[in-house]
């Protein structure tokens, strides 16, 4: 239980990472139009200033008084219109890249929000996981030194001993002349004390405490 507890924490850490990553995805995807959107008013802007150019250039046609001069501008003039026209391509490109990436946006943006749902419900079932544990574990913390309160005072550090060196169970049955712990055969004074069944009995292999299972 309390290696269940300890480990909670590494799965509510991993759900919260990818909720993270989820908004992360939204937030990318609301830069994608943005930027777009910063794209469509620069070419707007540049679109502007060669109209103002060829009005610019065609009211200094009216001023000029030299056929060069005149033809200069008008070469200046087409160039703009020129320009006019590749950048209106440039700006009806655009409006359908930030229609399409805007869909796009939303469809991933709706998909996301009812992953990072499934998250958040996640995390409350870890919650409600962990608190269950908590309970769980404080109910067998009190079985268990209920259950130490039974057993003679000089057979515990035996027993904390083999916990560690042995491992659970500590406390296993002697089947067939065999250890059912470490599976290995006892010898036959081992066997024969453990059918009695009068003392405290280890298997002479591992060390685990035995009773004689008939």
């Amino acid at each position: 239980m309390e290696k269940a507890l300890a480990f909670l924490p590494r799965e509510r850490s991993a759900v919260e990472a990818r909720i993270v990553a989820h908004k992360a995805a939204i937030e990318a995807a609301r830069k994608a139009v943005t930027d777009l959107e910063l794209k469509r008013k620069e070419i707007e802007a540049t679109l502007r200033g060669y109209e103002e150019q060829i009005r610019k250039y065609k009211s200094q046609q009216l001023l000029v008084k030299k056929n060069d001069e005149y033809q200069a501008l008008s070469h200046e003039i087409q160039l703009a219109e020129t320009r006019v026209g590749e950048t209106e391509e440039a700006e009806i490109k655009i409006l359908y890249e930030v229609d399409s990436a805007k869909e796009k946006s939303k469809s991933e943006e709706k998909a996301i929000l009812a992953e990072i749902a499934a998250e958040n419900a996640q995390l409350g079932r870890l919650a409600e996981r962990e608190q269950a544990a908590r309970e769980d574990l404080k109910g067998a913390v009190a079985d268990f030194e209920a259950a130490r309160a039974a057993v003679l005072p000089e057979f515990l550090p035996r027993y904390d001993r083999l916990v560690k060196s042995a491992g659970l169970p500590v406390v296993v049955a002697l089947n067939g002349a065999k250890c059912n712990g470490c599976h290995l055969k006892v010898s036959n004074g081992v066997e024969t004390e453990a059918r009695k069944g009068t003392e405290v009995v280890c298997c002479d292999n591992c060390g685990r405490i035995l009773f004689f299972q008939s």
